[in-house]
Parts: structure tokens; sequence; C-alpha cells
């Protein structure tokens, strides 16, 4: 085998094993892991004091008290797991509520970003949820769109 051959077939062997990650896995584990974060992100807008005072919220406070937040993410926990349990995950709810979790993580995360500079280092994992988060969105409409190509061709 050539070099040549030998760094085609480990492209494609990469290709390959990233489509696979991307579309052809369950996702469970990712959905449990944002029940969870969401789940701690309400605890701690619960717990007693004002987490909203610290300047990595401001632009978050600016839109709702941090009441109202840690409801928002108990309540988006609660049906996260709720599409788990339940295996719901192709029902036309279970994607009207993954968009509602793309747009609560990619506002919590963005206006996160706005209100301090430079960026927190500890918001990294709020980052990886956020794009988990929009890929559970998106991945099942870029899947309709390839089938539809599919077929047209």
């Amino acid at each position: 085998m050539t070099n040549t051959t030998m760094r085609r077939h480990q492209r494609q062997k990469f290709t390959d094993g990233f489509r696979a990650a991307l579309f052809d896995s369950d996702l469970i584990s990712t959905r449990l892991a944002l029940a969870t974060a969401e789940m701690c992100w309400a605890i701690m807008l619960f717990w007693p004091g004002n987490t909203f005072e610290r300047p990595t919220y401001t632009v978050m406070s600016h839109v709702a008290p941090e009441i109202a937040w840690a409801i928002a993410f108990l309540v988006t926990s609660i049906v996260q797991l709720s599409i788990v349990v339940y295996n719901a995950y192709r029902e036309p709810w279970a994607h009207c509520f993954a968009a509602w979790n793309a747009c609560i993580w990619g506002y919590t995360v963005v206006a996160m970003l706005l209100s301090v500079y430079p960026p927190p280092a500890a918001i990294g994992g709020e980052l990886a949820l956020m794009i988990s988060a929009i890929w559970i969105w998106l991945r099942p409409i870029i899947m309709r769109h390839g089938e539809r190509l599919h077929h047209h061709a």
C-alpha cells in the first residue's frame, strides 16, 4: 500500500467515524447531560442569595429575575428528562422543545459572554452544552433535508 493510499484510507476512516458520531448516535447521553446541567442551573438559581449580582449575569438580569430563570431551567430539565424517559425523541413537541432548548442555552451562554471580558473560562462546559443543544435541534432538520436530496437524486 502506498503512502497516498494509506493517507486516503485514514482520511476515509476519520470521515466515516466522524459522520457516525454526528448522525448515527442516539444522543441520549447528550440529553441526559443537558437535563443534569439544567437542573444544576435551577438549583443554584433557587439557592438563597443574589447570583445575578455577579457581573457574569448582567445581561441575563436585564431580561428576567433569577427566580424566573430558575423556573425556566427547572421546567426545561424536567421536559428534557421526560423526552429521554418516555423515548419521545421523534414527537413533534420534542422537536419544538429542542428549538426552545437551543434558544435558552444559546441566549444564556451569549449573555454571559457579553457580560464580562475576557470570557470566563469556567463557562467552557456551558459552551459545549449550547453546541450540543443546537445540534439536537438541527440534526433532524439536516437529516430530513439530506433524505429529500437523496430521494430526488
